[in-house]
C-alpha cells in the first residue's frame, strides 16, 4: 500500500524536522509532496536541496488549503497523509503500524493521536481518540485532520477544502462534516500505538479565542446544513469545550 504524504509550507524552517521524520521511517513505499507557496527564506530552499522530495511544486497560492487541494490532486497513494510543516513523527513505526492496521480492517482510514507542543517541546495539549464515527462529528468531536491517514476515493467523493467560502479558517472541519454526510456509516480506525506532534498555534488553535471563532464557523455550517445533522447540533457547544479540555493548564 502506498502513501502520499503532502505537507504545505511558507517559510518554515521546521520543515527540516518534518522531512527527517519521514524519511527515518521503517516503512518507506511512500512519497512526498511538498507545496511551497513561492517561500522568501533561503534557508527552506536549502532544506529542500538535502532532502529527497518527490514532487516539489514553488508558486503563489491561496493558503494552506489551497495548498493541501494542489497536493491531492497530485497524489498517487492509495492513502493520503496530510502533514503540516511544524509536524513530526517521533516514531520510526508510524506508518508500518499505520499499514498493519490498514491490511487488518475494512477501514476507510486510520486515526493516529496527537500531542501538541509549544516552541520548546512541551506537550500544551493532546488528543486520543477512541473512536471516530460520522455521529461523533455530526455531534461536533473531530480528529485533527492532519492526524488522518485517508484513502484517497475518500478525497475524491468529499471534494477539495472549500477554502474560498470559508477564507482559509476552519476548512478542515467543514470537510469532515461533509465526509461524515456522505458517509454516515464511515470507518476510520485508531491506531493506539502512534501519534504526531503538532507544533501548537496554527490559525484555528493557536488561542481560546481562534477556538472560539471557529465554533461559530461550525455554527454557521451547520445552520446551513441543518437537514443533514442533528437538530440539536446548532446548539452544541461540545466542539468548542472539547477541545478546551484538552489544554494542559498545570
Amino acid at each position: 500500500m502506498f502513501i502520499s504524504v503532502i505537507i504545505p509550507n511558507y517559510n518554515d524552517v521546521r520543515i527540516d524536522r518534518t522531512l527527517t521524520s519521514l524519511r527515518n521511517q521503517t516503512y518507506q513505499n511512500f512519497e512526498i509532496i511538498v507545496i511551497d507557496g513561492c517561500s522568501s527564506k533561503t534557508e527552506v530552499l536549502d532544506i529542500y536541496a538535502i532532502h529527497k522530495i518527490d514532487t516539489l511544486i514553488i508558486e503563489n497560492d491561496n493558503g494552506i488549503f489551497d495548498a493541501l487541494n494542489k497536493g491531492v490532486k497530485l497524489a498517487k497513494g492509495d492513502l493520503i497523509y496530510l502533514m503540516g510543516s511544524d509536524d513530526f513523527l517521533p516514531s520510526i513505526n508510524t506508518f508500518y503500524n499505520v499499514i498493519e492496521a490498514m491490511n487488518s480492517t475494512n477501514s476507510d482510514g486510520i486515526c493516529i493521536g496527537c500531542e501538541f507542543i509549544n516552541s520548546k517541546g512541551k506537550v500544551i495539549r493532546t488528543w486520543y481518540p477512541k473512536s471516530i464515527t460520522s455521529n461523533k462529528i455530526k455531534l461536533g468531536i473531530f480528529p485533527p485532520h492532519f492526524s488522518l491517514f485517508l484513502k484517497k476515493e475518500v478525497y475524491n467523493k468529499v471534494g477539495d477544502f472549500q477554502y474560498k467560502e470559508f477564507k482559509n479558517i476552519a476548512c478542515d472541519i467543514f470537510w469532515l462534516l461533509d465526509y461524515a454526510i456522505l458517509y454516515p456509516d464511515l470507518k476510520i480506525s485508531v491506531n493506539a500505538k502512534d501519534h504526531l506532534k503538532m507544533e501548537y498555534g496554527g490559525s484555528s488553535t493557536g488561542s481560546y479565542k481562534a477556538v472560539l471563532r471557529q465554533f461559530l464557523l461550525v455554527y454557521k455550517y451547520a445552520k446551513r446544513n441543518s437537514k443533514h445533522l442533528p437538530f440539536w447540533f446548532i446548539l452544541s457547544p461540545i466542539r468548542t469545550f472539547s477541545k478546551i479540555f484538552q489544554f494542559k493548564i498545570f
